[in-house]
């Protein structure tokens, strides 16, 4: 083969490889081709069906608030429309048991009284665990005085342990700081719930509390509480199931220890709530010992004095409450509540009352009418009371009326429900069912300050706003600027100082304050300045923590009306 033919052999080749090259290629590119489309579909099929389930879950996530929502709503209409017949029961028990009675007839009125207490107790424990199933209930977090709460849950307790037969023997560690931080409300709920579960399943035997320091170090202290009981115990089989929801043991089902199980079930949720463990030891027919470990963190302040706001006492004698010379306007659409509230009332020395039925009702009272402070249910028809406080407080800003003082009085005692009727305009609250010293209390705090000031001295701001001053602004309007920028944190300053007991710190703010005021002829708010002061300065700065509220409402009001001079 000549060479000629031989190099058109190796082309020939070459261009029969190239091509098969070429046409494997394009197999190889169409294979490729194919599957990035089906692939292309494939991604544009889940892309769709993401779509589709993301649309499906915001459904699902809206239900669920709408769900979350409805169930507050009823949660907080079930405590309102329970805790208010209760009122009743419980408000008329309490008169009848003040008023001679024979052996016989006082027997019924505590019978009722027990009754009336052990339903509002179940109804408590439903409400609790409605809102821990639904994340609602939130720690509040702040000091934490264990002897004051220890003191109080005696005062509560005693007497119905001892009813039992029973001791109550309290040992608490020395080691343990007087004052901590944690939520000292939900650490009470729990000790009281323990401690009356020993005390039902005990007769003739002990209650022992125990308060243990576990651990210390600069910053916080681990304290396990104890409480032991000598009463029946619980049988093995038992224990693991012991803080399910509705779960009792046999022996607790049993006709004279009556309850809904879910007592156990709540001190778990709130103790796990605050980061803690719980647990039980327990021999059956020789008792049983409930334990709880937090994790408290140390304060900066270490005051022996301190309390925490549950640690009120439960058994101090009744007073009555000095009449004033204005009436009191009683707003609530429950008849029976209504006759309880003015029976209540009238035992307080209180006379001189006039009811309404809803919120509409009671803003058209307090046009006609001078009261020396109002009484107002939350949830009433037409009107109700938030509403009713909100046209209220305009008004009074409009005419530059003095501020009446305005009691929430409400059964739905929901997390968030008392910033609802402050944020409202409301002064105080109280929740369903209230005792005749709950009741005298609010009212003699706010009562003795609802006599009538004079927001603004006009002859002294006539003075300042006649004279002239350069630029835009009148000089008037330049010493409101600066009161308003300087008076807010003036008055927390103050707060700090009066409740941390520095009379001399106090006495000067107070003094700066009151000046300040007086320059710019704001009348009434330097009053409760001048109170704060001279309490202060006789070493009392507990006494003039009741006037620590009206400040800021005071303070927005003489601003309010210098807005309409200006």
């Amino acid at each position: 083969m000549s060479h000629e033919n031989e190099t058109n052999d190796k082309l020939r080749r070459t261009i029969e490889q190239l091509s098969d090259q070429i046409i494997r290629s394009k197999e190889d590119e169409e294979r490729v081709l194919g599957e990035f489309s089906q692939m292309n579909n494939e991604l544009v099929t889940l892309q769709r069906k993401l779509a589709k389930n993301n649309v499906s879950l915001e459904a699902a996530r809206e239900e669920a608030v709408a769900a979350g929502e409805s169930k507050s709503s009823f949660i907080a209409v079930i405590s309102h429309d329970f805790r208010t017949p209760l009122n009743g029961i419980l408000g008329m028990a309490e008169l009848l048991q003040l008023s001679p009675l024979s052996e016989e007839q006082r027997n019924s009125v505590d019978v009722i009284q027990e009754a009336a207490k052990l339903l509002l107790k179940l109804i408590q424990d439903l409400l609790d665990m409605s809102k821990l199933e639904a994340k609602q209930l939130k720690l509040e977090i702040g000091e934490v005085d264990l002897q004051s709460i220890l003191k109080y849950i005696v005062r509560l307790l005693e007497p119905k342990i001892q009813k039992n037969g029973n001791e109550l023997i309290i040992d608490c560690d020395p080691r343990i700081s007087s004052i901590l931080q944690g939520d000292s409300t939900r650490i009470t709920q729990v000790l009281i719930n323990l401690i009356q579960n020993a005390n039902k399943f005990t007769l003739q035997g002990s209650v022992r509390i125990r308060a243990k320091l576990m651990n210390d170090n600069e910053r916080a202290q681990r304290i396990r509480f104890e409480v032991e009981d000598t009463g029946i115990g619980i049988a093995e089989e038992d224990l693991q199931n012991l803080f399910r929801p509705y779960a009792q043991t046999e022996r607790g089902r049993a006709k004279e220890y009556e309850g809904t199980g879910l007592g156990l079930s709540i001190c778990k949720s709130l103790v796990l709530l605050m980061d803690g463990d719980i647990g039980v030891h327990s021999i059956e027919g020789k008792g049983s010992t409930f334990w709880f470990e937090l994790l408290l963190e140390k304060t900066a302040t270490n005051q022996a004095d301190a309390s925490p706001d549950t640690a009120s006492s439960a058994s101090q004698s009744l007073e009555t409450v000095p009449e004033a010379s204005l009436p009191i306007l009683l707003a609530d659409d429950n008849v029976i509540n209504r006759q309880v509230v003015l029976m209540q009332l009238k035992k307080l020395g209180i006379t001189e009352v006039d009811s309404v039925t809803n919120g509409e009702e009671a803003v058209a009272a307090y046009l006609s009418k001078k009261y020396s402070l109002i009484l107002m249910d939350n949830m009433m028809p037409i009107m109700d009371g938030l509403e009713a406080t909100r046209k209220i407080r305009a008004m009074e800003q409009d005419e530059m009326r003095h501020a009446i003082p305005i009691i929430a009085m409400t059964g739905n005692v929901l997390d968030g429900e008392k910033d609802k009727c402050l944020a409202a305009g409301m002064n105080d609250f109280i929740g369903k069912p209230f005792t005749l010293e709950a009741l005298g209390k609010v009212i003699e705090k706010w009562q003795n300050t609802s006599e009538h000031r004079e927001i603004l001295n006009m002859s002294i701001v006539n003075e300042i706003a006649e004279l002239n001053s350069e630029g835009d602004q009148t000089l008037l309007e330049m010493l409101l600027d600066m009161y308003r920028s300087e008076t807010p944190g003036k008055i927390e300053v103050l707060r700090r100082h009066i409740v941390s007991g520095d009379h001399l710190a106090a006495a000067e703010v107070a003094h700066d304050l009151k000046s300040g005021s007086l320059s710019l002829g704001i009348e009434y708010c330097s009053t409760l300045f001048a109170r704060i002061e001279q309490l202060a300065k006789q070493g009392e700065t507990i006494k003039a923590e009741p006037l620590l509220d009206q400040l800021m409402p005071a303070y927005q009001e003489a601003c309010s009306a210098l807005e309409k001079v200006i």
